[in-house]
């Protein structure tokens, strides 16, 4: 077990790196919180305007994960 565990989408996405099995940690022991992580990366996509556009208390990319892990309790 290893960052096979993590859907094609995520890993041809992402530049994934596991540490000491984490994937199969996170994913038997935390099922939910995996489910978060999966959920939240397969949903993710990175705006340019998120890094060009003028901040304000809190970036858009913190805002899109702080909502989208609100909404799921």
């Amino acid at each position: 077990m290893s960052i096979e565990l993590l859907q094609e989408s995520i890993r041809e996405n992402y530049e994934v790196h596991e540490w000491k099995h984490s994937c199969a940690i996170l994913k038997e022991d935390f099922p939910e919180e995996w489910a978060d992580i999966i959920s939240v990366l397969s949903k993710f996509r990175f705006y340019r305007s998120w890094i060009t556009n003028p901040g304000g208390r809190k970036s858009q990319l913190s805002e899109f994960i702080d909502s989208y892990l609100y909404e799921r309790g």
